[in-house]
């Protein structure tokens, strides 16, 4: 069944598989958003009170900005270093007039400018980022090392996997989706690929990883059917993300309702990893306790720890998605809408239906997986005769 499974995965990701062409990209994406336009790197050098407006704003110089006599100073400007580009070694001028947002500055910072070319074909400078590679990479080598310190061997085959699951990502997912295909059919071939090249990888080649992969490949072609019914149902649009608009704003190709599908369904792969291989450990201790123990005892007394799975499991998947949207949820405490239409609009109901597909795979998956796993543990005529 694996096998056949395995074949079909293949061809669906070898017929989906993005051409070498460029994406249809809207051009306004590399001049009016901000993550396609052009960064260098830059560090603050100097910062002075002075005026909110100099005509070297963004401009490039070697020294210092010409500074207005009897001009107001209740702004700061910060004389930045471009260190980077075909201006590197030159000085740009960045004003902060403590505006909400604006980003608090110091000397010797670290930043990211955005070049930007003027109407004059001249180069102008703004304020696009911190640089934060170096404290970024500390931290991840610290939950690295702490992965593997607590998890042995198995720790550092969940950090392969990971980095196999970012490729796939990065290779595949992306770029098909850029091109038009359709996201739920690159959400379950594309999950599917995932699965049969990581579970195997961390839990080792074994009957309990084999029974696990059945589940969560059965629970995730459920899911990618319960989402496309909520989301046609539901009539859902997502127009409530900015992150929507702008797809839709840049990438004409790329369907906005389809790319949400793809979403839900890559949203709950991996809670469906996780109670999957539990319910196949589960089947697998139960029957060394227990060898005359049948397929269908094996399976009441695994739901017993399975149901514990699914009660704990589905409020940690809702608070997660309760949690990156927090800042949502603020805002519409304040709407003094009643709470049947905050609770039915677009934006939040799609967060309503992201939790709940979740939920919903994720308690078919553990009986899917406990049958499978119940009626497939290995040697048993063998533990009975011992």
């Amino acid at each position: 069944m694996l096998i056949v499974g395995a074949i079909v995965t293949a061809v669906g990701v070898g017929l989906l598989w993005p051409s070498r062409e460029e994406p249809n990209v809207s051009p306004e994406f590399y001049t009016s958003f901000s993550l396609g336009q052009h960064q260098v790197d830059g560090q603050v050098v100097t910062m002075t009170p002075g005026a909110c407006t100099a005509a070297e704003l963004g401009k490039t110089f070697d020294d210092a900005p010409r500074v207005v006599p009897g001009s107001d100073s209740t702004c700061t400007w910060v004389i930045t270093q471009i260190d980077s580009g075909d201006n590197a070694g030159k000085r740009t001028l960045l004003i902060n007039s403590g505006q909400v947002g604006e980003p608090e500055l110091k000397v010797g910072e670290k930043i990211r400018l955005v070049e930007a070319a003027d109407a004059d074909g001249s180069l102008n400078y703004s304020f696009g980022d911190y640089q934060r590679t170096t404290p970024l990479l500390a931290w991840l080598i610290l939950i690295a090392v702490a992965i593997i310190l607590f998890a042995a061997w198995r720790g550092f085959r969940a950090l392969i996997g990971l980095f196999v699951t970012m490729v796939v990502v990065a290779i595949f997912f992306l770029p098909a989706i850029l091109h038009g295909a359709s996201p739920l059919l690159i959400a379950v071939f594309g999950g599917a690929l995932i699965l049969y090249l990581v579970l195997f990888l961390v839990h080792g080649w074994n009957w309990k990883t084999a029974s696990a992969l059945g589940g969560t490949l059965i629970a995730l072609c459920f899911s990618a059917v319960l989402a496309h019914f909520a989301i046609a149902q539901n009539q859902l649009r997502g127009l409530g993300d900015d992150n929507n608009l702008h797809i839709i704003l840049y990438l004409p190709d790329v369907s906005v309702t389809g790319l949400m599908l793809c979403g839900f369904i890559i949203g709950a792969l991996g809670v469906l990893n996780d109670v999957a291989i539990s319910q196949a450990s589960t089947v697998n201790e139960l029957s060394e306790l227990d060898p005359q123990a049948s397929p269908w005892r094996l399976f009441l007394s695994a739901m017993d720890v399975g149901r514990d799975h699914i009660s704990s499991m589905v409020y940690t998947l809702v608070l997660s998605y309760t949690g990156a949207s927090l800042p949502l949820l603020l805002l519409l405490s304040l709407s003094n809408r009643p709470i049947t239409q905050t609770l039915s609009s677009d934006i939040m109901s799609t967060e309503l239906l992201r939790s709940g597909i979740g939920a919903l795979a994720l308690t078919l998956a553990v009986p899917i997986t406990t049958m499978i796993a119940a009626f497939t543990v290995p040697n048993r005529e063998a533990k009975s005769t011992q």
